[in-house]
């Protein structure tokens, strides 16, 4: 009897992949100030459900790293986290942190996707630089430039 389907077998919804920030154009890169030569895994192990990428230029390094369930809050639960400064990036709404594991030598920029998910950039200080810029200072600069080639 039927249609030799098993009715009994529960079906579970395909879990969302996020975005691949490795798939930013030169362009996108280069407007962020970001050397598209230097790209690089970002992180030797990735967490499940995130995908990470990162770049240079001769003052920083950004690791970019994009989830599609991650909410925001998790990154301001967090007790690790702290300093949260709220910030426009090519016009949207974001904000940056510091967190207890970098200090002031690390600022993060999360930016939320409409769609679900966010981007969360991590921006540190290259060891040649003699450019003094605040490190969240330089992840709002770097974040407006990168901001026309995330997802919405």
């Amino acid at each position: 009897c039927g249609d030799g389907e098993n009715s009994d077998t529960p079906t579970t919804p395909a879990e969302a992949q996020p975005w691949d920030p490795c798939t930013l154009s030169d362009e996108v890169l280069l407007a962020a100030t970001l050397d598209p030569a230097t790209e690089g895994p970002g992180l030797s192990a990735e967490p499940p459900g995130w995908k990470h990428c990162s770049w240079d230029n001769h003052d920083i390094g950004a690791i970019i790293g994009a989830s599609a369930t991650a909410p925001a809050e998790q990154f301001r639960n967090d007790p690790r986290n702290f300093q949260f400064q709220d910030v426009v990036v090519g016009g949207r709404e974001g904000f940056t942190y510091l967190s207890e594991i970098g200090g002031e030598d690390f600022c993060n920029l999360v930016v939320p996707f409409e769609s679900g998910g966010l981007m969360n950039m991590q921006v540190d200080r290259s060891p040649f630089t003699k450019d003094e810029t605040p490190m969240c200072e330089w992840a709002v600069r770097v974040g407006d430039g990168l901001v026309a080639g995330l997802p919405d």
